[in-house]
């Protein structure tokens, strides 16, 4: 009875508040309250629970579609080759393209031995998108700032390569990956750029370049790397970000040639650019090629950039690099390391190919559903969870090997809080720090 008089006194209200508004559904529903002396649980007509007399559900509208794709290239008016994308493309001679390159077909295409297909533009795309064999021979290249190619099986011949290096576009909106001022310092991206300036009242710890950027997205990276800074206004010497590449692949990947997105090299004068990405899917890989997103050497090196391989089958053991570049005015201050993310596994390496830096890999927010089953950090790779309470969590192993560090908390704070939940903690001539005064 009681909540029968709530909603009579609400209701009246309403009424009273808004007395020019005609709703045939409050009407209904103040009916049905009066008549029943139970309250509105019983009534079927109305329920302060079940309010569908009084709203309509809401849903939300359909996301908007995905843009068409670009009309499809054609074998031999666009690239001057023998043969169509819908049977066979064959490639004989080296082609230098100005602009985005878009082949969508149920064929396979071939580059013969020593053949170069190439955009030099910053940013420019090949995108090859096909359901049969895409085969790159010995020596061959595609070079382009994005190169994207899905096929039923590919392989990468001894000598041939898919080379991104320094070819970035724009790394995303809102980021801090290139470097300000003219120091020469390093561009980010899956690690810090290193920066051999430190400014007044800091430390050569808490002095980087180039932030970190993209890891919500490491697991599928797709971010362009970040330009190094000049040691001029007048001339640019940065080193260029690495690009990026995708490869989806039905059955089988054979690299026994190169994937390359690294940074640009800048020398004595300039920053090293940030590695790039790098995503391979494939039921199965062989080879013992040579996979690479690390950052370019300069002035200042820049950070590794992000690698994800989910490959079911691994025949082989290719040999896959993330490691910051090499600081000519620093030496033992390389750019941080990248990420590499072994999909199948769900384990997350990072390794800093045994070059020494004071300069940090970020780690974020860890996945709780579905929990990593790996962490490690290894090859000198300087690691930081950069908040004030954390929680570093995984399924299985985390371990530090080889001059690895795991730093939590802030250099300037003397204060934070963490958990680390793991099965098992694996250490060897390796460091775990902690900025605080609190720890579990």
């Amino acid at each position: 009875m009681a909540a029968a008089s709530f909603v009579l006194v609400l209701v009246f209200f309403l009424l009273l508040s808004f007395p020019d508004i005609d709703n045939p559904r409050l009407a209904s529903a103040l009916d049905a309250t009066a008549a029943d002396d139970d309250g509105p649980y019983r009534s079927e007509r109305f329920s302060i629970v079940s309010y569908e007399s009084l709203w309509h559900d809401y849903s939300p509208p359909a996301p908007p579609p995905s843009p068409p794709d670009p009309p499809s290239s054609s074998c031999e008016g666009d690239l001057g080759g023998t043969g169509d994308f819908n049977t066979l493309c064959e490639l004989h001679t080296s082609v230098q393209l100005s602009c985005d390159f878009f082949a969508k077909a149920h064929g396979s295409f071939v580059l013969y031995p020593d053949v170069v297909l190439s955009c030099s533009v910053a940013g420019c795309s090949i995108v090859v998108n096909l359901t049969g064999e895409i085969r790159i021979g010995r020596n061959a290249k595609i070079a382009a700032g994005t190169v994207r190619m899905q096929a039923g099986n590919m392989s990468v011949a001894e000598g041939a390569a898919i080379d991104t290096v320094a070819l970035a576009g724009d790394p995303p909106p809102q980021t801090s990956g290139v470097p300000t001022g003219t120091n020469g310092d390093g561009g980010g991206h899956g690690g810090r750029g290193a920066s051999c300036v430190v400014k007044e009242g800091q430390t050569q710890e808490d002095s980087w370049g180039g932030d970190a950027y993209s890891w919500s997205t490491l697991m599928k990276p797709d971010s362009y790397g970040s330009k190094g800074s000049s040691t001029s206004m007048e001339k640019d010497y940065g080193g260029g970000g690495g690009g990026r590449v995708y490869l989806v692949v039905n059955d089988v990947i054979e690299v026994n040639g190169s994937i390359t997105a690294d940074g640009g090299e800048g020398g004595s004068l300039g920053g090293g650019g940030s590695g790039g990405s790098i995503f391979i899917s494939a039921a199965k890989m062989k080879g013992t090629g040579k996979i690479s997103a690390s950052g370019g050497s300069g002035l200042a090196g820049g950070g590794g950039g992000r690698v994800s391989i989910a490959v079911f089958s691994r025949h082989d053991d290719p040999h896959v690099f993330v490691h910051g570049g090499r600081s000519f005015g620093c030496p033992e201050n390389a750019g941080a390391a990248g990420t590499l993310y072994d999909a199948v596994p769900k384990s997350l390496i990072v390794s800093n190919h045994n070059l020494s830096t004071q300069t940090d890999t970020l780690l974020l927010e860890f996945p709780y559903q579905p929990l990593w089953t790996n962490v490690f950090i290894r090859n000198c790779a300087k690691v930081a969870v950069p908040l004030l309470w954390s929680r570093v969590q995984v399924q299985g192993q985390l371990s530090l090997l080889s001059g690895g560090m795991l730093a939590f908390g802030l250099t300037r704070y003397p204060y934070s809080e963490f958990e680390l939940m793991a099965e098992e903690l694996l250490m060897s001539d390796s460091i775990i720090k902690l900025h605080q005064q609190l720890a579990y």
